[in-house]
């Protein structure tokens, strides 16, 4: 989940930005045109010239106007911004954000809608509802529709930048925020160090040269992402310095525990500490940073938390314990005493109060991925001592003894096999509804880690699965992705959007409705193809290790016998992961590289990844292995004879 921030804005930074987004693309491409379908009983097609008003600020009614009017060109309707048929977007303030209702009448369309995101969810509404039918062809009538969840959060569209400061237009413009709310995102994440965003009067050693600069660009960003109806969720990346920092010397009561550097041992030049999590210097500092972030950028959605291995650090996240006995639970003196649940609940109270305090209505959430220092494995304990005001983030599928019959398959992160809900994610659910204590969950949309080489997997049927358990928990936030690939619009990624907004259609009828809009008279191959896809990878049989080798980073990297041979040099690599391990604002990660081949075959890790009954675990992989390749040809070979574009059935692709 790691992310080293100065490696990709170097990328980034030589790169020409305009030509490599793929954010820019048009939603409304590839819309699929059928110039035999005609208006049924109780639809109405939008024949003649439309004009089309919108009574909103002026930036989300001038975004809105030209995106509809876009998709009405596309699939063929005259529209003229001065006379015509109206279609009249205006916001209500009796509906819930982001809800919205629209009235179809002959000549005449209205939509209103719960603040920009009611709007835009309209909007995007009406023109599912005539790709749908590929055609301008809308339903007479009244809908309402409110969303399944109050914000559905993806990562940034592929190609567009994320991490913190660079978030002006130069590295994440204007059509990111487009294809996301066509998708039904309401929120991107944004990633990095909180400390560009310091400029304290407590501990002025930590204040940041380009304060200014870095806070108006977050302020850019997400007046521009709110035109779209989109807010911006931060994921903080605490501070870790080395023990010679100013902010140590002079505050010696800030300074929490030493990290543990991980792979970098012997390689960091020096020891890194965190911030304390239970001096009350350091809390008042959490406090003061976060208060003024949300004074400065008001309309920021909220923050994602990472209290469990990474981001948001306390004492007992990642400490060195090499020269601790085994009941010690970080070396931090201070922190020792206490029990880290009481630790980190604190620190989250002392958060989500300054940042209420200033925006009542962002959410703060507290997610303990990989919580290793849990005094609990389903971490009830810090869920009974977290604030009423944090929202509870875990993740659907995560920590699961999936059994698979003849062996059993460790879900120790993101799987695109087993769908969930984990029995962890029902307690802690569960335990939340109990409190009345608001929920997020967080999922992949179109992948898993058994096969992170591709960026969207075609198993609609399983993924569309995993989308209902998502549901079953009742989460109020779902966080659909984290950055790994981008989020580029594939149609795994607008399953989300169907499941917010058509929960009334089953997983069958949406998958269905996709196939014929897309492929027409081709749809039965397709979906035929979904479904062997989706069986396949039930058959991956277990989840490979973060960035080594073959398994995590696809078949080009290969298994090798001869490690002295100097040809393997072009397999090493800098592996951002580490960041974890590394000093702020360190350029460790662009120096140090990791060989990213096998040099034996990887037994350590499947003893963990799978369990059999036996010890013939290679013979249990195989076969499954050779099942997945079967099940994937069988898939394949339902579409290979499709013939792709040109006329079908009298459609045509626009």
């Amino acid at each position: 989940m790691m992310h080293n921030s100065l490696l990709i804005r170097d990328i980034l930074r030589s790169r020409n930005h305009d030509s490599m987004a793929i954010g820019r693309r048009d939603p409304h491409r590839g819309v699929r045109i059928d110039h035999a379908r005609h208006p049924e009983v109780g639809e109405v097609a939008l024949e003649g010239t439309w004009c089309l008003s919108a009574v909103a600020p002026e930036a989300v009614a001038k975004a809105l106007v030209n995106d509809v009017s876009d998709f009405l060109e596309h699939v063929g309707v005259d529209v003229d911004p001065f006379r015509g048929q109206s279609m009249e977007f205006r916001l209500d303030d009796d509906l819930p954000s982001g809800g919205f209702w629209m009235q179809v009448d002959p000549g005449h369309i209205q939509i209103a809608g719960g603040g920009a995101a009611g709007l835009w969810a309209g909007a995007v509404y009406v023109e599912r509802e005539m790709t749908a039918r590929c055609a301008a062809i809308v339903p007479l009538g009244l809908v309402q529709r409110t969303p399944q969840w109050e914000a559905q959060i993806s990562q940034a569209p592929f190609g567009s930048n994320y991490l913190v400061p660079d978030l002006t237009e130069e590295f994440l413009g204007d059509d990111a925020f487009r294809l996301l709310i066509h998708y039904g995102c309401t929120g991107m994440s944004i990633y990095g160090d909180w400390l560009c965003y310091v400029s304290s009067e407590r501990i002025a050693e930590l204040n940041h040269p380009d304060y200014d600069a870095n806070m108006a660009a977050l302020n850019n960003a997400v007046a521009r992402a709110g035109a779209y109806g989109v807010r911006l969720y931060y994921v903080a990346v605490s501070p870790k310095l080395p023990p010679d920092h100013p902010a140590w010397i002079h505050h010696p009561a800030l300074r929490g525990s030493k990290v543990d550097p991980g792979p970098l041992r012997g390689q960091r030049t020096a020891d890194i500490y965190c911030l304390c999590s239970s001096s009350p210097e350091s809390l008042a500092f959490h406090g003061e940073v976060m208060a003024n972030l949300f004074r400065q950028v008001p309309d920021l959605g909220g923050l994602i938390l990472i209290v469990g291995g990474e981001s948001y650090y306390h004492c007992f996240m990642r400490p060195d314990k090499q020269e601790l006995g085994p009941e010690v639970r970080t070396n931090c003196p201070v922190c020792a005493q206490r029990n880290p649940e009481a630790v980190v609940s604190e620190l989250l109270r002392v958060t989500a109060t300054a940042v209420h305090g200033e925006s009542p209505q962002a959410a703060v959430m507290a997610w303990p991925y990989s919580a290793w220092w849990s005094s609990d494995p389903v971490q009830l304990q810090l869920l009974d001592a977290l604030p009423s005001e944090v929202t509870w983030l875990t993740t659907v599928d995560k920590d699961q003894q999936y059994n698979k019959g003849s062996y059993q398959k460790k879900i120790w992160d993101y799987s695109i096999d087993y769908t969930g809900p984990s029995d962890r994610a029902r307690i802690q659910a569960q335990r939340c509804h109990d409190r009345n204590l608001p929920l997020a969950i967080k999922t992949e949309t179109a992948l898993g880690l058994e096969c992170i080489q591709f960026p969207y997997m075609p198993a609609l049927d399983r993924l569309y699965r995993k989308w209902m358990a998502v549901r079953s928990l009742r989460p109020q936030i779902v966080l659909q992705s984290w950055m790994f690939f981008g989020m580029w619009g594939s149609r795994a990624e607008e399953l989300g959007w169907w499941v917010t907004w058509h929960p009334e259609m089953s997983p069958q009828e949406v998958l269905r409705t996709l196939a014929i809009r897309d492929f027409g008279a081709d749809a039965e191959a397709f979906l035929g193809s979904w479904s062997k896809i989706s069986e396949a990878v039930g058959h991956l049989p277990y989840i490979g290790p973060y960035f080594s080798g073959p398994e995590f980073l696809g078949p080009a990297h290969p298994l090798v016998w001869d490690s002295h041979d100097p040809a393997l040099q072009q397999f090493y690599a800098n592996l951002y992961y580490l960041q974890e391990h590394e000093a702020t604002f360190a350029p460790t990660l662009t120096v140090v590289r990791h060989p990213i081949y096998y040099g034996d075959l990887p037994e350590d890790h499947l003893s963990m990844a799978m369990s059999t009954p036996s010890v013939d675990r290679w013979s249990i992989i195989i076969g499954e292995l050779d099942r997945a390749v079967e099940c994937a040809c069988e898939g394949w070979n339902a579409i290979a004879k499709v013939e792709m574009g040109g006329d079908r059935s009298s459609a045509q692709m626009v």
